[in-house]
């Protein structure tokens, strides 16, 4: 293992090339800098005339010399053609515990464009990259002069718990801060008023489950333009000096169609951003636990046993939330060429949803209830139930997804209910089905 720290030679590199050496002499690894040198691109038949790499040669083992003062030690590697590529690329070839790199401004329309080598770099590489914009507020605190006052940003996904796993590497490294910001989503069905409280015991919970015993200040915002500017006005009114956040690392066609919250902290942030992919959770070897259990339930047939199944996932406590989803209209039916049709629709969706949270506040208390676990319950409609449940999963945080089947034959019990085939073939979470005794 080793601290990755790629540089330009310019001044925003050479202060992000002073923290990483910082940090690789508190984690007691090498440091490993890397410049990358553009290839020229040649037109038409023009020979082509090999690069001279001198003055790069020099200008590297000058800085690495540098940074050898302070204490660290420091392996040097020139590479050539486009640098995010090679960064990318020497990130993969040899695990690194963390990227550190340089950024500095850029005017929006090139950042439309091509965006900045450092973004592109931290959106892709399977490590922690840090990149630094204010450096002397992260060299005070690794020299232990200051506390490091951090933000994470927590939204229950595995991304967000490999930022919360970050942040517990970064405690170890200097005296910090914690704060956490949960942004509510527009269309998150929790809307009683109480809900940003429950909201915010839920991501304490989260914390301090990954964390342990750590004192960290909780934030929940209603979104109201986008998730990450909603994180970033958290984070200048905290006067933060750290944003960690994680990234679902999406590419091509998926990146158009799901805004990036990493990216919209990376672009616009003012001060330094950690940003951890999911996969560096991964590396961590603990045993999964299970503590939170989404049970979707269907209520046109007892759901007992699907509850007491449940409930026995958490011998040791935690949360089960409850859910129902009514099926609606697609969105795709237009209300003018069948008007009629949709109306009706609308009406049924109505009385199944009243009559489903009936059916929800009458199962008997005795069930519900369970020394040491916190149950909720919600409606939900939705044109794709499937798609409902597994979104639900995610915005609760849900560790396993609950479902019962009908099935009550051994040809029932061997072809699963259309919809649970549909939440195992999307869900990104593990599904616990519970089938009915053969008779």
């Amino acid at each position: 293992m080793h601290i990755l720290c790629a540089t330009d030679f310019s001044r925003a590199a050479t202060a992000a090339a002073d923290v990483a050496a910082a940090i690789a002499k508190k984690m007691k690894l090498p440091l490993r800098l890397v410049h990358c040198a553009q290839t020229p691109v040649m037109m038409g038949e023009l020979p082509v005339v090999p690069m001279d790499d001198t003055l790069f040669r020099e200008e590297l083992k000058k800085e690495s010399d540098r940074l050898r003062t302070k204490g660290v030690e420091v392996s040097e590697e020139l590479r050539h053609g486009n640098a995010s590529h090679e960064i990318i690329a020497a990130a993969t070839e040899q695990p690194a515990r963390m990227v550190v790199l340089g950024s500095y401004g850029k005017g929006m329309a090139e950042r439309w464009l091509i965006g900045s080598v450092a973004e592109r770099v931290a959106e892709a590489v399977p490590t922690p990259a840090l990149v630094v914009r204010e450096a002397d507020l992260l060299l005070t605190w690794l020299a232990g002069e200051s506390t490091l006052r951090l933000l994470c940003g927590v939204d229950f996904s595995a991304p967000a718990d490999a930022a919360i796993v970050a942040v517990k590497v970064l405690a170890g490294l200097g005296q910090v801060e914690i704060e956490a910001a949960y942004v509510r989503s527009a269309d998150d069905p929790m809307t009683s008023g109480d809900a940003r409280s429950i909201r915010g015991r839920e991501v304490s919970e989260r914390m301090k489950e990954l964390l342990g015993d750590v004192p960290v200040t909780v934030h929940v915002r209603d979104v109201t333009t986008q998730p990450a500017v909603e994180f970033l006005h958290t984070a200048d009114e905290q006067r933060s000096a750290l944003l960690v956040v994680g990234t679902h690392q999406r590419h091509g066609l998926r990146r158009l169609a799901e805004p990036s919250f990493s990216r919209g902290v990376l672009a616009h942030a003012a001060t330094n951003v950690l940003c951890v992919p999911s996969a560096a959770g991964a590396q961590e070897t603990r045993v999964p636990s299970i503590r939170r259990v989404l049970v979707a339930m269907d209520l046109t047939e007892p759901c007992a046993e699907t509850i007491r199944h449940a409930r026995s996932l958490l011998p040791s406590g935690g949360a089960l939330r409850f859910i129902h989803v009514c099926h609606e209209p697609s969105r795709g039916i237009n209300p003018v060429i069948a008007s009629e049709v949709y109306f009706d629709h609308s009406l049924a969706t109505a009385r199944a949803r009243k009559e489903a949270e009936e059916k929800l506040n009458s199962l008997p208390r005795a069930l519900m209830c369970a020394p040491g676990i916190a149950i909720t319950s919600e409606v939900l409609t939705h044109h794709d139930i499937a798609v409902a449940i597994c979104d639900a999963a995610s915005r609760f945080g849900a560790d396993v997804i609950c479902m019962g089947t009908k099935g009550r034959s051994r040809t029932g019990v061997a072809f699963l209910g259309s919809t649970v085939q549909a939440v195992l073939a999307r869900a990104h979470k593990p599904v616990f089905v519970v089938t009915p005794p053969l008779e």
